[in-house]
């Protein structure tokens, strides 16, 4: 019996490392689908490909989820080891999909970014109280920008946007949500911003200048954490090497110049930079206070 449970013991410390070594070899990166999802296939690829020359021995695997919560729910499945994580799709994975947080994006200079409420120049809207009544395209309910802060701006002022706003909708991503304002479809949408002097917006970044020319921040919130870079918890505990290497080779892309370019088209990102659970505490408390009436 002792016999036995000795091979099984050596069998199992033999089996262990070459198991997790051959999962190391295969990475199956998620992307966030807060563009045109084609379009972030494409730069995802671009990013896996440089990767893959980067850090020797690893096959990167890329998808772009259908959506943010979908983006959760695979790591939550195992069905991914890294996530390109919204602030708050972030917080719901730390939560119940084992996220552990490595890097975050810098945009224009700093680690966070901003909500807009974005209009029309035409459409006479100059104030907060100037959106009543009128139609709004948020971009997902696990949205950052587009959703979770520019709600909780308007609950700080004492407003209910389930009663404020006439028809609500979803667009899915930021660029068809500031197309859909070019076109007239809505009023208002909320939206990303890299600053507060309206000068960067989604709008500068995903419409043609001719049309980003024709709409303006009404409103701002506060500064939200940067983007992050996510490992799946377990996944990081087997393949801590690989994790550290891929963490590294991506905060590294701006300082070579064929790599420079990747993160800017993927997110219009500049550089990722180390991040840690606690940078999003301030995301927890705004989305209990976007959900007070």
């Amino acid at each position: 019996m002792k016999k036995t449970l000795a091979l099984l013991a050596l069998g199992a410390a033999l089996a262990g490392p070459a198991l997790a070594a051959e999962n190391c070899r295969v990475v199956r990166m998620g992307f966030n689908p807060a563009q045109d999802s084609n379009v972030v296939l494409t730069n995802g690829t671009a990013i896996a490909k440089y990767l893959e020359k980067s850090v020797r021995g690893v096959e990167i695997k890329t998808s772009v989820a259908q959506d943010y919560t979908g983006l959760v729910e695979a790591m939550r499945s195992g069905q991914l080891d890294f996530a390109w994580l919204s602030p708050v799709s972030y917080v719901d994975a730390a939560k119940n999909a084992d996220a552990k947080v490595l890097l975050k994006s810098v945009r224009g200079g700093g680690p966070y970014y901003w909500a807009a409420f974005v209009v029309r120049k035409d459409s006479g809207i100059k104030t907060v109280e100037d959106l009543r009544g009128k139609n709004i395209a948020w971009i997902d309910p696990k949205s950052a920008a587009g959703y979770t802060f520019p709600r909780a701006t308007l609950v700080s002022k004492g407003i209910d946007p389930d009663k404020f706003f006439g028809k609500q909708t979803f667009a899915g991503d930021h660029g068809a949500a500031v197309l859909s304002l070019i076109n007239g479809t809505v009023d208002v949408v909320a939206t990303f911003s890299n600053n507060t002097k309206g000068t960067s917006g989604s709008w500068t970044q995903l419409l043609k200048p001719e049309q980003a020319a024709k709409v303006t921040p009404v409103l701002y919130s506060k500064p939200i954490p940067g983007d992050t870079l996510s490992v799946r918890g377990t996944y990081q505990k087997g393949c801590a090497e690989v994790v550290q290497k891929i963490t590294n080779a991506i905060a590294a892309m701006p300082l070579f110049p064929e790599s420079k370019s990747l993160l800017t088209n993927l997110y219009r990102i500049d550089k990722m930079v180390p991040a840690k659970d606690s940078d999003y505490d301030v995301v927890r408390d705004v989305e209990k206070a976007a959900q007070k009436k």
